[in-house]
């Protein structure tokens, strides 16, 4: 595995573990009892470049690749604070598709952490069949006219800048869908309510609602016909990044577990000594180290210019199930303990549940690995 990182992403990696341990860990729990997002947090990780490794070099990132990707979000996942997955994504869209004057103009606040991005295609009917979106654009001179609502928005109501998806021409499925980035402030566009979540507190997620929005045409930056299978091709990032979120989170409920184990007493000894929490803790580290490899595998092969359509379904919908395993047993090793929310993996529990939905549920994925397999790739 670290014969896949370079010298320059071990040294980021560890800067981003280190900020983690002193920055993010020691005030999780205060975050969560002020519900407040932890902006602190984010612009300091953007100070480290975190927030721009999908934004070229040239506009203001560190135009680190999907390998920069799952750097971040293992490193902030395994400190309780996740850095905002859909902020690159939408990036990446921008720094792949945009033309140099949007890029200009929206990429550098981005990577500074002065603006964070969010990214809007689900809509109340529509999650996996992405293809079968109502939302409706109508040119009209020189703007758009978006009608339509998103839902579960990741960030949405901290967000200043969105990649919104919506359909220029209705009589086709995919290929009538073209992407546009939206300003927080055009008219029309409201944030909607704020969703009330399982878990991930301090990510906010919600509705979305364009009212005749108003958006300038020159922001229309991936036209309908084959855009949105080529924005489609930027999932495979985003999994990666999804699958290390899991990674980090089952990874600090894995430390805690061991930690407890070797802490609790039961019948005159350590609750490690034991064979059954032994062999619990041996499966919980082998999942884990499976679901890095997985992970490091696919995000390398991206950078690297080789397909991993079927590596990075793979490994999201490994990662997906992979942690949530992971952290219930670290719950029954901590007892009623692991019930408590003093003890944290309850909580881990409730946030890893959550990145199952977006990026491909493990359902979807399976057809298409199955898709891929069929077609000898």
């Amino acid at each position: 595995m670290e014969a896949l990182l370079t010298d320059e992403q071990k040294m980021f990696r560890q800067t981003l573990r280190d900020f983690g341990e002193k920055e993010i860990k020691p005030h999780v729990r205060a975050y969560i009892e002020k519900k407040e997002f932890p902006w602190e947090v984010i612009r300091k990780l953007a100070k480290l470049g975190a927030l721009g490794v999908t934004i070229p070099v040239a506009y203001g990132g560190t135009e680190a690749g999907a390998m920069g990707v799952v750097i971040v979000m293992e490193e902030t996942a395994r400190a309780g604070i996740r850095a905002p997955l859909t902020h690159l994504g939408a990036t990446r869209n921008i720094s792949e598709f945009a033309n140099h004057e949007l890029k200009q103009k929206y990429l550098p606040p981005l990577a500074s952490g002065e603006k964070i991005a969010a990214y809007a295609q689900t809509e109340p009917s529509v999650g996996s069949d992405a293809a079968a979106m109502r939302m409706t654009a109508e040119l009209n001179g020189d703007y758009y006219y978006l009608n339509g609502t998103k839902v579960f928005i990741t960030n949405g109501e901290v967000a200043s800048t969105f990649v919104v998806l919506a359909k220029t021409d209705k009589s086709k499925k995919a290929e009538g869908i073209s992407g546009f980035i939206v300003e927080r402030e055009f008219p029309g566009f409201i944030i909607g309510k704020r969703e009330k979540k399982m878990g991930s507190e301090l990510i906010p997620s919600n509705e979305l609602i364009f009212e005749n929005c108003r958006v300038p045409r020159e922001n229309l930056f991936v036209s309908q016909g084959d855009g949105f299978k080529k924005m489609m091709g930027s999932f495979n990032g985003e999994r990666c990044g999804n699958s290390a979120a899991c990674v980090g989170l089952a990874q600090a409920a894995f430390e805690r577990a061991l930690r407890y184990s070797q802490e609790r007493e039961t019948f005159g000894k350590p609750i490690a000594q034991h064979q059954g929490i032994q062999w619990m803790l041996a499966d919980m580290a082998i999942q884990v180290r499976a679901g890095r490899l997985m992970t490091y595998d696919a995000a390398y092969k991206l950078d690297h210019g080789i397909r991993a359509v079927k590596e990075s379904a793979m490994t999201k919908a490994y990662c997906n199930e992979m942690s949530q395993r992971v952290i219930n047993m670290a719950i029954q090793i901590h007892g009623g303990y692991g019930y408590m929310e003093d003890y944290e993996v309850e909580r881990m529990y409730r946030d890893v549940r959550g990145l199952a939905f977006g990026g491909g549920t493990p359902q979807i994925l399976r057809s298409r690995i199955a898709y891929e397999l069929i077609r000898g790739r």
